[in-house]
């Protein structure tokens, strides 16, 4: 199992409950992008890139931190 895979599954988890905190995080996160029922780790990363303009690498990096804060 990668890291990657350990994120997805924790993020996805915890989805329904955390959409407050990860708009508090990242306010530029929309309503809709945080309330998806198709959340997990890539999609948070890919909302990212788009709303911030983040590279790939940095949108996980910041997804990961975020996570270990759960």
């Amino acid at each position: 199992m990668t890291d990657t895979n350990v994120i997805d599954d924790k993020i996805k988890e915890e989805w329904p409950k955390i959409s407050g905190r990860m708009r508090r995080h990242w306010p530029m996160l929309t309503e809709g992008d945080v309330r998806s029922p198709a959340g997990d780790a890539g999609y948070l990363a890919g909302r990212l890139q788009e709303r911030y303009g983040l590279d790939r690498r940095e949108a996980f990096l910041q997804v990961y931190e975020f996570e270990c804060e759960l």
